[in-house]
């Protein structure tokens, strides 16, 4: 994900935008507010929430020319809804308009009018088109056929054992401590779950997300798995606010997008998520395209962290680069 810093003066057009989203249905509720104060601690501005004028989307059009900033803010305006936990049909159709005035086409704007209608089946089905399970699958098809795609389908459901798969991932216990494999292997028992191979253990294609939350340290409560998606967001290149949204879904609003993981609501931190985020943009590497994790698990996970630049979460308080722009560099 490309990620720029906006300069103060493109931060209050934004802010300005946000709140104007979150009054459509009314007055500001505390958990807006909290948003558009976590957004300026990230970024480094200290506008007065209360001093902050509405605004149409014709203006800022007029007033915030840079294409990128408006594909971020249109992001924004669309968590700006979800935040309180209820998107209403005026804050679904303000994002609408702002979206149509900054020429910024993006399918979560669609998708906010499924949530709003509760068309639940509609919004699952959109976004497990576009989600990253397509391309592992399509990639499985490619390199083992209908073979890869059984035993695929089969460990998601539990009924997959590969002996000799499992052993070479039981064999990671002996590798050094503090090593990526090492870290894997205590990472599935200390959370029970099993390996690639054993009953129940999670397919290889998928191995990057657990990879990921080791790599950054985020835990797998529902309040790391936010934060993990988001730093998910960061590195992906390929429809990355599709993983925030996802999250928002799954772990903010209480919508159910997945049948192996419980609904939660109210675990979206803003500016957590904004932190996670932008050190996920600021790495080097991509863990979800073409990342082969074999060849790096005997090093050590500090020393892969200074290699994929994976900085910690103090390197982002008030500290854009010079450039003003993070972008996940391939």
């Amino acid at each position: 994900m490309e990620l720029r810093i906006p300069t103060a003066e493109q931060a209050q057009w934004g802010l300005r935008a946000m709140k104007t989203v979150a009054l459509a249905d009314g007055a500001l509720d505390e958990s807006e507010r909290q948003m558009l104060e976590a957004v300026q601690r990230v970024f480094g501005t200290d506008y007065r929430v209360d001093g902050l004028d509405t605004i149409t989307p014709e203006e800022l059009a007029a007033g915030l020319p840079d294409q990128q900033i408006r594909n971020q803010l249109v992001n924004g305006l669309v968590v700006m809804s979800l935040i309180d936990r209820e998107v209403t049909p005026a804050e679904a159709e303000l994002v609408e308009r702002f979206a149509s005035a900054l020429h910024v086409s993006l399918p979560e704007v669609t998708n906010l009018r499924h949530v709003v209608k509760r068309e639940i089946v509609h919004l699952r089905l959109d976004l497990v088109r576009r989600f990253w399970l397509r391309e592992k699958v399509a990639e499985i098809w490619n390199q083992e056929g209908l073979r890869g795609l059984a035993k695929f389908v089969g460990g998601l459901a539990g009924i997959y054992e590969n002996a000799e798969l499992a052993a070479r991932y039981q064999a990671l216990a002996q590798y050094p401590a503090g090593s990526l494999g090492r870290s894997y292997w205590e990472y599935c028992r200390s959370n029970g779950f099993a390996l690639p191979g054993e009953r129940n253990g999670a397919p290889e294609a998928i191995l990057f997300h657990d990879c990921a939350h080791i790599l950054s340290g985020y835990g797998t409560d529902p309040a790391g798995e936010v934060q993990v998606a988001c730093f998910s967001a960061g590195f992906q290149r390929r429809d990355p606010f599709l993983f925030v949204f996802f999250v928002l879904l799954q772990f903010h609003l209480g919508i159910r997008m997945t049948p192996i993981t419980k609904a939660r609501t109210g675990f979206f931190d803003p500016e957590l998520a904004l932190l996670a985020i932008r050190r996920g943009a600021a790495m080097t590497v991509d863990l979800n395209h073409e990342w082969d994790y074999w060849p790096v698990m005997r090093e050590p996970v500090e020393v892969l962290r200074q290699r994929y630049n994976i900085l910690p979460v103090e390197a982002f308080h008030h500290r854009p680069d010079a450039a003003g722009t993070q972008r996940a560099r391939r």
